[in-house]
């Protein structure tokens, strides 16, 4: 029985195996950092029918164990698809990074963002041009109040609802630009540190709260339910972890490196060779599927492998260890 695609990942998995877009997969892949597992039991992925599958491909190692722990469930684990589209596009052009890449402040099916703007537009005011600013691909996802800010007549604002291409789209701006500006510490912050760019986060995770059954779109669907990662729900852990994050520049250099490695999954990268035989032996993958050359995901494979050496075997200091347990 295959499994229900990923809204982000499918054609990035697709192109980097050499499959054709329209491929079915065994598994369902993991959309991003799933914030609500953090420091807390993952009630979302370890539930078949999140994908009507019980294979997960999960690239965020802590992910990978609590969903390896459940009776229901087996994960796998690799590298987060958006790495390999962010090679290909690395190698397809010289970049001189100028100005800032800029996330503006997100709602989404189960959490909003208190009304308060002021502070976004102090942050706007002061980052570098020329600023591209980008907004969710899900309209759910918009925050209420953007609207409300003034953007600089220069700028340029993207919105992430090309489903094919929104992957390259999104390696290109990081690419282009050598500052990034992120509300909160997400799955973004480990891209940009693995890009080494100037970090900026700008909000509050304090500023978000969980939705109240009147306010969500789909409060009673059998996953959305457990879901939530407001201020208000939040458990010591995880406020330890997250405010921790949010002074991200003040972080040792090999903790962040030792978290961007765990989160992005740069220990477990495999050329697109190995990983198509690797997960047809783990029973991921089916053997009679028909694939292709992929020889410019083998170049994006190498310069991978490259950028991620220095990230390899970092040493996190204890309280890194410590809180890494923990989640």
């Amino acid at each position: 029985m295959v499994a229900d695609p990923s809204d982000k990942w499918h054609h990035s998995m697709c192109r980097y195996l050499g499959l054709g877009s329209d491929s079915d997969f065994l598994f369902g892949i993991m959309p991003g950092v799933c914030r609500e597992v953090v420091g807390r039991r993952d009630f979302v992925y370890t539930n078949p029918q999140c994908f009507n599958s019980n294979l997960v491909y999960s690239f965020t190692e802590y992910h990978h164990r609590k969903i390896n722990k459940s009776k229901f469930v087996k994960s796998y684990y690799g590298t987060i698809p958006f790495m390999w589209d962010l090679g290909l596009i690395a190698l397809s052009k010289q970049y001189k990074p100028e100005g800032s890449l800029f996330f503006l402040p997100s709602d989404d099916q189960v959490t909003i963002r208190e009304d308060e703007y002021k502070i976004v537009q102090e942050w706007i005011d002061w980052a570098p041009r020329p600023i591209t600013f980008l907004l969710p691909w899900r309209e759910c996802d918009i925050w209420k109040n953007w609207d409300k800010l003034t953007l600089p007549k220069d700028s340029l604002v993207v919105q992430m609802n090309d489903r094919v291409n929104r992957q390259f789209i999104l390696s290109d701006l990081f690419l282009r630009h050598e500052n990034v500006y992120i509300p909160w510490p997400g799955t973004d912050i480990y891209y940009a540190e693995f890009l080494e760019k100037n970090i900026h986060i700008y909000d509050s995770i304090k500023r978000y709260r969980t939705k109240t059954v009147d306010e969500a779109e789909r409060a009673n669907h059998n996953v959305v339910k457990f879901i939530k990662w407001g201020y208000d729900y939040l458990n010591d852990t995880q406020k330890e972890y997250f405010h921790w994050t949010e002074k991200w520049n003040d972080i040792d250099v090999n903790d962040r490196r030792f978290l961007t490695t765990k989160v992005l999954g740069l220990d477990a990268l495999k050329s697109p060779e190995q990983l198509r035989e690797d997960m047809i032996e783990q029973g991921f993958l089916q053997s009679d599927l028909e694939f292709h050359s992929t020889g410019m995901y083998q170049q994006s494979y190498e310069w991978l492998k490259k950028k991620s050496e220095k990230f390899a075997n970092s040493s996190c200091s204890n309280r890194c260890t410590t809180l890494y347990d923990k989640l």
